[in-house]
């Protein structure tokens, strides 16, 4: 058992050490205590979470009902999040070819990571319902065991979705232990995850209360744990045996699967599809397409820097979407007295959010990383591959722009003669800040990360592109006031026209300027 306990602490350090390093953090102590200090923080909101729904819960009058909705929740969220971790662990995981050789049990081997992966799961659902079951004891009567029972559902509730998952990955393993669909694994997980935190919020209203209370009454017929842990919660010692003895089953089947997904994983990693042969296909190409193509692949191809830029630029969509649905933004605010200027208004900050948010020219360079250095044997001109990283930019941002306009005019009444000022607004801006966030990128190039996440969310060229935005506000407030007989129209179009006579600026500063350091990075 000491040999055990011991795989499972080097199992935990691992993890815990590639969590780190995927925040940029070292392994010094102050880089521990801020890997504590950025989990709390990340448990915040959960627990604010947990403790609305018992708030709304205890105003229908059902509180106990409250528990029996997170722990639905918490099962989506638990289950969401264990099948791509255990497919990092059993089939992308380095450590096991120097594991497998240790005199060490296969069972122990194929359990360990099962056991962090339930730590893991068991501090997520104690964010996630400990608050709501806690506070629904009380509400019951139950002062001192409200503790007890609220820490054992944390303790049993993480087991039935675990091995559902388990199952899941074991089934789905020949299809996706493939390094290649990884990404797209992580993508679909992602994106659900998100989804569940969402809708959970968005169903939680005065409005869905009548239609919640039926919800959450009919599927505890089909989850039973759900119904177990609301009545665990007012101390029902049955419905806890109940659910002790599910999750003896669940251990029992547990370790099956842990000892499957082992096997699995010595064989399944080293089998490789045969791919077909490859025809070249050597017709010329433009340099400047070549570049434009090379640079989005970087970005898509790459699960990191991809989610990173999708949720940037869904950001203040989803926020917007929430305050029409929450009623905190009523719609009706927008179609009220100067119904066409407010429109505009709303709609050139909605449309100006991707370019303002998804400062990508901040780390074209760092993106390539160790890879910068194939920019310097391509037969390319300097001038020309700072083009195409800024081009990168305004294309994404752009692309994402117009999507939104045309969304924003299948839904609001905005007359077509104001989306001229509106799109020269948005394309100038979007290009003087393509320009001027590459600048910051050249004077810090950052080649050498060793995690992505470092490369395009810890950095400090990051945090230097978002300082100056604010004070892009001055341009509209100069323009209104140094051309007062203006409306709103004239002042989007004279600030357009600013920023575009800035922007040129900028562009001759990096042709004739900045291409020399540029030239020097990674030399």
């Amino acid at each position: 058992m000491r040999k055990f306990r011991a795989l499972v602490r080097l199992e935990l350090l691992e993890f815990f050490s590639k969590y780190r390093t995927g925040l940029g953090y070292g392994a010094a102590k102050r880089g521990k205590g801020l890997l504590v200090f950025t989990l709390l923080l990340l448990a915040v909101p959960f627990v604010n979470m947990s403790v609305g729904v018992y708030q709304y819960f205890l105003g229908w009058g059902r509180p106990a009902l409250g528990v029996a909705y997170m722990t639905m929740v918490a099962f989506l969220l638990l289950s969401f999040t264990a099948i791509p971790l255990l497919f990092s662990f059993y089939f992308h995981s380095r450590a096991a070819q120097f594991l497998a050789p240790l005199p060490l049990p296969a069972d122990y081997l194929a359990l360990a990571k099962m056991v962090v992966v339930w730590l893991y799961l068991a501090g997520i659902n104690f964010v996630l319902l400990f608050p709501v079951a806690f506070l629904t004891g009380i509400k019951a009567g139950h002062t001192v065991g409200a503790l007890f029972y609220s820490l054992l559902l944390c303790v049993l509730n993480p087991l039935p979705p675990l091995f559902l998952s388990g199952l899941a990955v074991l089934g789905l393993s020949t299809r996706t232990a493939n390094r290649n669909r990884k990404s797209l694994f992580s993508y679909f997980f992602a994106f659900a995850l998100l989804g569940v935190v969402l809708g959970a919020q968005l169903l939680l209203t005065e409005a869905n209360a009548m239609r919640l209370v039926a919800w959450t009454e009919r599927l505890t017929g089909f989850y039973l744990p759900a119904g177990w842990a609301a009545q665990i919660a007012n101390g029902s010692l049955l419905d806890l045996f109940k659910y002790g003895a599910l999750n003896v089953l669940c251990w029992y089947g547990f370790k099956a699967v842990a000892r499957k997904l082992h096997c699995a994983a010595l064989v399944l990693p080293g089998a490789r599809p045969v791919r077909p042969p490859v025809t070249f296909d050597f017709r010329p190409r433009k340099k400047y397409w070549q570049l434009l193509r090379r640079h989005l692949f970087i970005i898509v191809r790459h699960p990191v820097f991809l989610m990173h830029t999708i949720l940037t630029l869904i950001l203040p969509g989803l926020v917007l979407f929430i305050g029409f649905l929450s009623g905190d933004f009523p719609v009706e605010s927008l179609l009220r007295g100067d119904e066409q200027e407010r429109l505009l208004l709303f709609w050139v900050g909605l449309a100006s959010a991707p370019a303002l948010l998804a400062n990508l020219s901040a780390t074209a360079i760092t993106r390539e990383g160790k890879a910068f250095w194939e920019t310097r044997v391509l037969p390319v001109t300097t001038w020309m591959n700072l083009r195409v990283r800024m081009a990168t930019t305004i294309l994404v941002n752009l692309a994402f722009s117009l999507l939104v306009t045309v969304v924003f005019l299948l839904g609001f009444p905005l007359e077509y003669r104001a989306l001229f000022p509106g799109l020269l607004f948005v394309t100038m801006l979007t290009m003087f800040l393509a320009a001027t966030d590459l600048v910051i990128n050249i004077y810090r190039p950052y080649l050498h990360w060793t995690n992505p996440a470092a490369a395009i969310k810890n950095n400090l060229n990051v945090l230097l592109a978002l300082a100056y935005r604010p004070l892009l506000a001055v341009i509209p407030v100069l323009a209104a006031v140094c051309f007062p007989w203006l409306n709103l129209y004239g002042i989007l179009v004279c600030s357009g026209l600013f920023l575009s006579v800035l922007t040129l600026v900028v562009r001759r500063v990096l042709r004739t300027v900045l291409a020399a350091k540029f030239d020097q990075i990674g030399g």
